[in-house]
């Protein structure tokens, strides 16, 4: 619903480190901006010092190996991370992405 509003943004964080600072940002974002959390306790991904810039992403597996590459965000970002072990386990290199901000519609009102 959210993604259909003119200039909004959504995030949806995968750890509580990933909604403390996407709280953080979107505090300074203009426009409409939901985020998009999960109530499961969810193991904890990212440092206390990683950096979330809205716009960009996040390479958490990568090898000059890869032949596919998983992008997934918030609550499905835990079960990325466990298909790319399996994955890995059955001799199949991934590539594992994120990106930090889920969508921007950039429509202009006319």
């Amino acid at each position: 619903m959210f993604r259909a509003l003119i200039e909004s943004t959504v995030l949806y964080p995968a750890d509580a480190v990933s909604a403390e600072r996407l709280t953080e940002a979107a505090a300074q974002e203009s426009g409409v901006v939901y985020i998009r959390t999960t109530r499961p306790k969810t193991p904890v991904i990212y440092d206390n010092d990683e950096e979330f810039p809205i716009g960009a992403s996040k390479v958490l597996r990568a090898s000059e190996h890869d032949r596919v590459t998983i992008v997934a965000a918030g609550i499905t970002l835990h079960e990325a991370l466990a298909a790319h072990d399996r994955l890995a386990g059955k001799g199949l290199e991934a590539g594992l992405s994120t990106p930090i901000r889920s969508s921007r519609s950039t429509r202009r009102r006319c």
